[in-house]
């Protein structure tokens, strides 16, 4: 025989994004799908660099994200699956 207690557990629930760049903001519906049209980066750099072992998190819309990738020197791989 098995006796469980009940218990309580809190959560964080995604309620909106907004893009670092623009400052463009979506609310997230049940279903979530506003969230697809943004992109989140966390990029920690090394030891010694310029900005020695910092950790920087940040979401991107898809137009901030395009217009930056345009201005890169080399065009980066395309793939569709």
């Amino acid at each position: 025989m098995k006796d469980y207690d009940e218990i309580q557990v809190t959560k964080k629930v995604l309620k909106s994004i907004t893009c670092n760049k623009c400052g463009k903001s979506k609310t997230i519906t049940d279903f979530g799908f506003e969230q697809d049209e943004f992109h989140s980066f966390n990029l920690t750099f090394g030891y010694e660099s310029m900005y020695d072992e910092q950790r920087w998190k940040f979401d991107i819309c898809e137009s901030c994200l395009v217009d930056f990738v345009k201005t890169f020197k080399h065009a980066p791989d395309v793939f569709e699956d």
